[in-house]
């Protein structure tokens, strides 16, 4: 069965009213596609497991190894909820270790450089499992410690493993259903984008996007689909 890259940011994962949403596209997919689905830690500052939240539950002093290792645990927390929820609802599931997640990196911390991608851990569970749930945003170095790949990474770790995987697509979904050229929370005629290159996107210096994410995605051929949790809009796609 061919294998399909979800993407959920942390709005989308929030609580479980927005979960419900969440797993209405997983549903529909799994019927035709082995998952692999990436997600954000859930909600946003001052949610209790948002990144910033647990940032701020730590001080200065803590070195950047055990920083990183602080702020990886809201993609940790979120991929273990995700997952058991999808046991609950009859899914066969398999919340992925960051240790087996295959993104190996240099030892920046913060802002890791990745050296290596490794889809052993991944294509043996994907075997037994139907959906894999990976927290998005971390890596390890060659010592198998926590790394992470910066604010907003969860989307670049959603085109790592299309790269890994062979795949040439990926679908991100977000709490907007699209690219516009306004933000459309705060502008009424804000037009959406159905196509955009890779190029016209990084132009824009949107936030929708991580920039190391389309970078990557342009650099390996790999089609963006955005889309909106929220909704049934075919979203944006981002191509060449």
């Amino acid at each position: 069965m061919e294998v399909k890259i979800l993407k959920f940011g942390g709005t989308s994962l929030r609580n479980e009213a927005t979960r419900k949403y969440v797993y209405k596209h997983i549903f529909h997919d799994v019927e035709s596609f082995k998952l692999i689905v990436v997600v954000s830690a859930m909600g946003r500052y001052p949610d209790a497991y948002a990144t910033d939240t647990l940032l701020s539950m730590g001080s200065d002093k803590l070195s950047s190894s055990e920083r990183a290792s602080l702020v990886s645990m809201g993609e940790q927390l979120s991929a273990l909820r995700v997952c058991s929820e999808l046991l609950e609802m009859g899914v066969k599931a398999y919340a992925l270790p960051f240790q087996e997640c295959g993104i190996v990196t240099d030892n920046n911390y913060d802002y890791a450089k990745v050296i290596k991608l490794d889809n052993k851990e991944i294509k043996s569970k994907l075997d037994e499992y139907d959906v894999i749930v990976v927290g998005g945003f971390i890596g390890i170095n060659a010592s198998k410690e926590v790394t992470t790949l910066g604010r907003g990474g969860s989307d670049y770790s959603a085109v790592l493993f299309a790269k890994m995987m062979g795949l040439s697509s990926v679908s991100i979904y977000t709490d907007v259903d699209g690219v516009y050229d306004l933000d459309p929370k705060i502008h009424e005629f804000a037009v959406k984008y159905d196509v955009l290159t890779y190029d016209e996107m990084l132009n824009m210096k949107s936030r929708v996007l991580h920039e190391r994410c389309v970078t990557f995605a342009k650099e390996n051929h790999i089609t963006i689909f955005l889309k909106g949790t929220f909704s049934s809009s075919s979203g944006t796609m981002i191509e060449g």
